[in-house]
C-alpha cells in the first residue's frame, strides 16, 4: 500500500475518526478486522488538486493489487474531494507483505505458540488493568497484534488492549506510535 500511496501522489490525510458501529462507515484512513480472519483497509485522503487523476490512480491500483489474488479493491471514489479506497485482504499476511508492515491474527494460543509476549499491561474499554495472566488466561480469544500506528475498528467488541493502544469506542481502538522495535501493540477481542 505504501508503493501505491507514494507513486500515486501526495495526499493529505483526512484528521477525521471513522464512524462507530458494526459496520464500517470509514472517514479517515483505518483498518477493519472481521470474524472470519479478513481484514479491510481503507485509505481515506485528500484528492482535491487539478492534477490528480482518478483514472490513472483507478488503473494504477487495479494494477498493482492485481499481482495478489488475495487482495481486491473494494470500492474506489472520490467524494466531495476525498478519495476512498477500501482494500479487501483474504488474511493478515497478506495485508503484512502488501503493506510491508506486520500483522498478526489469531487466537491468543497461536500467538503464544508463534513466540509473542504478551508481558506489559492490558486494559480493558472501562481502562481497568489486567495482568499478562488475566489476559491470556482463554487460549481461545483472539487477537490482533500490530506494528503500525493507526485507527483498528473490529467486527467484535474489545476486550482488551495493549498499554499502547487508546481504547475509542467498544470495537474501535486507535494504535499510537511505537518507537520500539521489540513493541507491539496487541488488540485481544
Amino acid at each position: 500500500m505504501k508503493k501505491l500511496i507514494l507513486t500515486a501522489c501526495m495526499l493529505i490525510p483526512v484528521l477525521v475518526v471513522p464512524g462507530c458501529g458494526p459496520s464500517f462507515q470509514p472517514s479517515a484512513s483505518s483498518l477493519y478486522v472481521k470474524q472470519d480472519g479478513t481484514l479491510t483497509q481503507a485509505v481515506v485522503e485528500s484528492f482535491e488538486k487539478e492534477y490528480y487523476s482518478l483514472d490513472e490512480f483507478r488503473s494504477m491500483t487495479e494494477k498493482e493489487v492485481g499481482a495478489y489474488d488475495k487482495i481486491s479493491v473494494k470500492r474506489l471514489e472520490v467524494k466531495d474531494e476525498t478519495m476512498y479506497l477500501l482494500l479487501d485482504y483474504e488474511d493478515a499476511d497478506t495485508y503484512s507483505r502488501y503493506n510491508e508492515v506486520y500483522c498478526f491474527m489469531g487466537t491468543v494460543e497461536e500467538a503464544l505458540d508463534a513466540g509473542h509476549s504478551f508481558s506489559m499491561t492490558f486494559r480493558d474499554t472501562e481502562y481497568e488493568e489486567y495482568t499478562t495472566a488475566e489476559v491470556t488466561a482463554k487460549k481461545s480469544d483472539r487477537v490482533v497484534i500490530l506494528k503500525e500506528e493507526g485507527i483498528v475498528q473490529l467486527e467484535k467488541k474489545v476486550k482488551y488492549a495493549s498499554n499502547n493502544v487508546d481504547v475509542i469506542t467498544d470495537s474501535m481502538v486507535e494504535v499510537m506510535p511505537i518507537e520500539d522495535e521489540e513493541e507491539y501493540a496487541y488488540i485481544i477481542y
